[in-house]
């Protein structure tokens, strides 16, 4: 009995065994198949985890400012800013001295930020406003002046902002940062089918048209909004209404919807 083996059956064990340049064409062709088919579905499912850890940090930032206000005699944390016009007052942005006083009941500054626009806000040239302090990551709708705001060109609706936790518990305290503000070059749509999608100056750079976008033009889905009662619930894009998020500035402003 011959010891050795064929060299023609390991030849043809070899051979057998071989991918040649076709196959593993076809092998790549399937594997790439089956990742554009995965991914936007491992997308909407951190989304979707993302959206749920939105809405935690939102109730985190309501319950801070309604500790604040048992503390303050039920007023709520005012939402100027470090201008000495108390009317110079935007939604998203908050005065130095209300970072200060909130973050001793949140005790983190993430809890003012959606955690889809987390790598943005932590940017100091997002974060940072000389003069005015620093920007949230959501709208804040407390302590405003003068509500509900004049309307301008392209907005048919007006808010009322909470001074106090003893109000209408119905009243809107927290929305989801879905705005414009063209002047300022920048747009911002936390919550599409993929995560936050953001437009600021290379955008505008880039496209002529973003003057007129809005976050609908990014995909928005919509937001959490939350209530003076501590409730918050998703509200999809069509359901909200476009309202002024400056009190001075017109159409130089900006703008957000909930």
């Amino acid at each position: 009995m011959n010891a050795f083996p064929n060299p023609r059956s390991v030849e043809g064990f070899h051979r057998s065994y071989a991918f040649t340049l076709i196959e593993l064409l076809v092998v790549i062709a399937i594997i790439a198949i089956l990742a554009g088919l995965l991914i936007p579905t491992l997308a909407g499912a951190k989304e979707k985890a993302n959206r749920t850890a939105c809405l935690s940090n939102m109730r985190q930032f309501i319950l801070g400012a309604l500790l604040y206000a048992n503390d303050n005699q039920q007023s709520l944390p005012e939402g100027g800013t470090d201008k000495g016009d108390k009317k110079d007052t935007h939604t998203p942005v908050f005065s130095s001295v209300n970072q200060t006083n909130l973050l001793r009941y949140t005790t983190q500054l993430k809890a003012f930020d959606c955690p889809n626009l987390t790598r943005w806000m932590q940017r100091p040239d997002w974060r940072n406003h000389p003069d005015y302090g620093i920007a949230i990551g959501y709208h804040y709708l407390g302590g405003h002046p003068n509500s509900p705001w004049d309307l301008v060109a392209g907005v048919t609706n007006t808010w009322i902002s909470p001074q106090k936790a003893t109000e209408d518990p119905s009243l809107v305290l927290l929305a989801d940062l879905n705005v414009d503000s063209p002047a300022y070059q920048r747009i911002l749509a936390p919550h599409t089918a993929r995560g936050a999608r953001v437009a600021d100056d290379t955008y505008f750079d880039n496209h002529p048209e973003a003057y007129e976008q809005r976050p609908a033009d990014l995909g928005a889905n919509g937001g959490n909004v939350g209530h003076l009662d501590g409730s918050v619930r998703w509200k999809d894009l069509r359901q909200m209404n476009r309202y002024r998020g400056s009190q001075i500035w017109g159409a130089d402003g900006c703008f957000g919807y909930w």
